[in-house]
């Protein structure tokens, strides 16, 4: 049987041939595409090899794309909730985009000093206080949270 390449379709000589790993298995390439398409990720080549037509083992493939590409959406899914979750309804005040909660964290207080600086921390304290980022430049703001 002649062996051609999956991506380009040309027959390939018992010598030309290479080997790369795409999806869920290897696939017969020449030199060429082999330098071209072994940058990609292992998803990218199996995506690429299926569209083709030309993949061996064309339906183990086929089920690797599939499940890569439920995977994709379930994973776009998630970050658009978590993004809905931290949603502040803020407006950044340098470029005026979104503002989205970061949580809350401790800063420590006290001065940095050559002597006992680790004493004049702890005796100092820490300050709570709500991070918000904006989503398009990246600007972060502290805002102290309400005492209840």
């Amino acid at each position: 049987m002649e062996k051609i390449c999956i991506f380009c379709g040309r027959s390939l000589g018992r010598w030309e041939r290479k080997s790369l790993y795409c999806g869920n298995g290897t696939q017969t390439v020449c030199k060429e595409c082999y330098e071209k398409y072994s940058p990609m990720t292992n998803v990218e080549r199996g995506l690429l090899a299926w569209e083709t037509g030309r993949a061996e083992s064309r339906e183990e493939l086929r089920e690797f794309v599939e499940q890569a590409e439920r995977t994709r959406e379930e994973k776009q899914e998630k970050e658009r909730e978590d993004r809905e979750q931290k949603r502040t309804g803020k407006t950044c005040l340098r470029c005026g985009g979104e503002m989205l909660d970061l949580g809350s964290m401790k800063l420590k207080l006290g001065e940095e000093t050559f002597f006992f600086s680790d004493w004049n921390r702890l005796a100092s304290g820490s300050l709570d206080v709500q991070v918000l980022r904006c989503e398009d430049c990246g600007k972060a703001e502290f805002y102290i949270p309400e005492q209840k």
